[in-house]
């Protein structure tokens, strides 16, 4: 599925559900049945129904607009890679949807508070003293590069880099999904590089 936006946006080439033989506007549970070229437009109605709704209450969790964004995108791709299986209450997907946006939230907001105690860590504990000076002018370099990166890039970048942890495992660790950790992670090696070229050009004789 194509990505989802908050609001009034739709999946890209999505058109909002109209279905003419229905009198009354169809219930979540329909729209989730729905197969084939409407199963999209129908799960577009889905998220121009509930989007505002979960990104308040992702925000309330949260307190950042990115976040609660990634959130609520990830529950609503939850439900549509689930949607054949769900179980709703009644015919609204709202709550399913909120208990989802409240787990995803206290996962991110663990992962935030993980992280935050680990970087205080890293300020008190000198990472490089024991290397040589040859090692140590390397060490800065990668340091100085790690620290032009949003904390949570640096973060991802650390895990899957420096520590060789898996995908999955920096996932559950940051509460993310593994697409946003292989997507940061790229990004994050794209600026690592230009980083060190850059300082390693400026530090030539």
């Amino acid at each position: 599925m194509t990505g989802v936006l908050l609001g009034t946006h739709l999946p890209r080439g999505v058109t909002r559900w109209q279905d003419a033989a229905m009198a009354e506007p169809a219930s979540d549970a329909d729209l989730l049945a729905q197969a084939g070229r409407r199963a999209e437009a129908a799960f577009g109605e889905i998220v121009h129904r509930h989007g505002r709704p979960l990104y308040a209450v992702a925000y309330r969790w949260l307190e950042s607009p990115a976040d609660a964004e990634e959130i609520v995108q990830d529950a609503f791709l939850l439900l549509w890679r689930k949607r054949a299986r769900v179980v709703l209450v009644g015919d609204s997907a709202l709550p399913w949807l909120i208990v989802t946006v409240k787990h995803l939230a206290a996962n991110r907001r663990r992962a935030r508070m993980r992280r935050e105690q680990h970087e205080r860590r890293a300020r008190l504990e000198p990472r490089f003293a024991d290397l040589d000076d040859e090692r140590g002018a390397v060490a800065d370099l990668l340091r100085r590069a790690f620290a032009a990166l949003p904390p949570l890039d640096a973060e991802i970048a650390r895990l899957c880099l420096l520590e060789d942890v898996t995908y999955a495992e920096a996932a559950a660790r940051l509460g993310l999904t593994e697409g946003a950790v292989r997507n940061r992670l790229s990004r994050a090696r794209t600026r690592l590089r230009r980083s060190i070229d850059e300082q390693g050009t400026e530090d030539a004789p």
